[in-house]
């Protein structure tokens, strides 16, 4: 709209008194055409209220009705229950939570209720752990966890069960007022008595505690656990012998068995039968020393039908006495390895030809080699340790089968002299150019690649290994897959579009880095409302 005044709108001019009465006229009739645009507006807002309410109305009553033809009421029950079932965690047991299934799906509505309490075998994986309350507390606690814990098992009817237990009775002893948690006013096997009602329906039991609170459990022999097939016995603080006190590890089904280092130096007395295991793992104790090189052999001779191992091994001194013969894992899959002080003998005195996936942790540099050589079957290597150099390095990748398919390599940042991990050991898996046979260079059939290292390996090394491992010549598919790099150090050259046609097709790629930046002083240093004195000159991370 015109206006008189239009050159001093939007300035700080200030008007004389009769400019001030030639606005007041001007904007008169404006102001009156305000109000009946208001009014206008507030008419249509009435019937767009009216309209809505009745929307409302219909959309209630539509919904209401779709409910009843939506798809997930017409799925049937047996087919529901198996919904059900694909909602439990898979890698560990159920936890007394209503967040997460099953406790989750009977909130939902009565007939998903009644369908749950209906599915035993909803019901028969369970974590329990004892509480740990304050004082005054703690005995209703157990009374309250037991109750839940006896319902649920209940519930599980004749089904087999998957039961955890973990108990903290080792950290609350009665002389320790520090914590604030009193010593167990109730029977330290309060829990396991009643998981020992259970025992004929026991298929994997994983138990974490004392050896006293597990007392219950020494009642138990072979014939009281028929379906026993997996055992995990973690005892704090056990005695010479813990795995002789329980007689039902002679059960004939157990194919599956963990412990700790110490539970096991002692094993050969226990009436575990070695001879059946396909799964074994030896785990460390914070104040435990891993199992001698010798012992370990001797485990592994006894267990010739093993397919997945995980053991820490370390000798003092190498041994002298070991068995002349390797032992011989024709089924071993997939071996965890951490070796502590001198590893290299325990390789040499082992042959597993089949084995698959390898993680090795700690110095077996000596060895690495030629037992790569002898597992023409790997398909996966996981290895870290400190005392790699960077010829024996380039040994292990010369040695591993043509069939190894994921490579994880972990230089080790606490150490001030291992540097293995550079440009030369990418050229390693890189062809020499776009042209060259992809599978003369080391690991042809790589398909994802994961390095973390600290500084040594540069952006460009990393983009050639993918630019050429990417461009095959004949036409075939590239076999690599994704790869992922950690460096201890910024960016120093972005590789991303070089990159991007391959990740647009599929391709992965994850480059983490430590940004490292300038210290200063804040301004507000010295103020009660300080903020951030200083900023840190590493541990930004940034990624892409």
């Amino acid at each position: 709209m015109p206006s008189p005044f239009a050159q001093h709108l939007g300035t700080n001019y200030c008007p004389s008194d009769d400019e001030v009465l030639e606005l007041k006229n001007l904007i008169a009739e404006p102001i009156r055409q305000l109000l009946t645009l208001d009014e206008e507006i507030s008419q249509l807002q009435r019937s767009i209220e009216k309209l809505q309410e009745k929307r409302k109305t219909l959309s209630t009553y539509v919904d209401e009705h779709k409910a009843l033809i939506s798809p997930i009421r017409r799925i049937p029950q047996d087919v529901l229950s198996e919904i059900f079932f694909a909602c439990l965690p898979t890698h560990r047991n159920c936890v007394m939570s209503a967040s997460e299934a099953p406790v989750l799906l009977g909130r939902i509505c009565s007939s998903w209720r009644a369908l749950s309490l209906a599915t035993p075998r909803l019901w028969a994986s369970l974590h329990i752990a004892e509480p740990r309350v304050r004082s005054g507390l703690y005995e209703d606690k157990i009374v309250q966890r037991l109750e839940v814990m006896k319902m649920w098992l209940a519930r599980s009817g004749q089904c087999p069960l998957s039961i955890s237990f973990q108990c903290t009775d080792y950290v609350a002893p009665a002389d320790d007022a520090s914590t604030g948690i009193l010593p167990h006013p109730v029977p330290v096997d309060v829990f396991p008595r009643e998981i020992v009602s259970f025992a004929r329906r026991w298929r994997h039991v994983n138990f974490t505690a004392s050896l006293p609170a597990l007392l219950p459990m020494a009642t138990l022999t072979a014939a009281d656990v028929p379906m026993l097939e997996s055992v995990g016995l973690f005892i704090h603080f056990p005695d010479e012998n813990p795995l002789a006190h329980f007689g039902f590890l002679d059960a004939p089904r157990i194919s599956d068995f963990s412990a700790y280092s110490g539970e096991m130096s002692t094993s050969r007395l226990s009436p575990l039968r070695w001879n059946l295991l396909t799964n074994l793992a030896v785990k460390l104790n914070a104040w435990e020393v891993p199992l001698t090189i010798e012992r370990a052999l001797e485990l592994l001779s006894s267990c010739p039908r093993l397919r997945t191992c995980s053991f820490w091994v370390g000798d003092p001194v190498i041994p002298t006495n070991t068995p002349d013969a390797p032992v011989e894992l024709l089924h071993l899959d997939t071996l965890e390895l951490s070796v502590t002080i001198e590893g290299s003998s325990f390789l040499k005195k082992l042959y597993a030809p089949n084995l698959r996936k390898f993680v090795i942790r700690g110095n077996t540099q000596d060895s690495l080699p030629q037992f790569l050589r002898s597992s023409i079957s790997l398909e996966s290597l996981d290895i870290e340790g400190p005392h790699y150099s960077k010829t024996s390095l380039l040994e292990v990748l010369r040695a591993v089968s043509p069939t190894m398919r994921h490579l994880i390599i972990r230089d080790f940042w606490g150490s001030s002299v291992t540097r293995f991990l550079d440009d030369e050991f990418m050229e390693m898996l890189t062809p020499v150019s776009h042209c060259v046979d992809i599978s003369q260079c080391c690991c042809p059939s790589l398909q994802s690649l994961t390095v973390a290292c600290r500084h040594d390996i540069s952006d460009w090394a990393v983009e050639q290994f993918v630019v050429r491992r990417m461009s095959t010549t004949d036409h075939s598919t590239p076999s690599l897959k994704r790869v992922r790099f950690q460096f201890n150090r910024p960016m120093k050259l972005d590789i991303a579009s070089k990159l991007k046609s391959f990740m647009d097709a599929g391709f992965e790629v994850e480059m983490m880095y430590s940004i490292s930046r300038a210290s200063h002083l804040s301004p507000w240093f010295g103020l009660p409302d300080s903020r951030e004195p200083w900023i840190p000159e590493d541990g930004y991370p940034a990624h892409w």
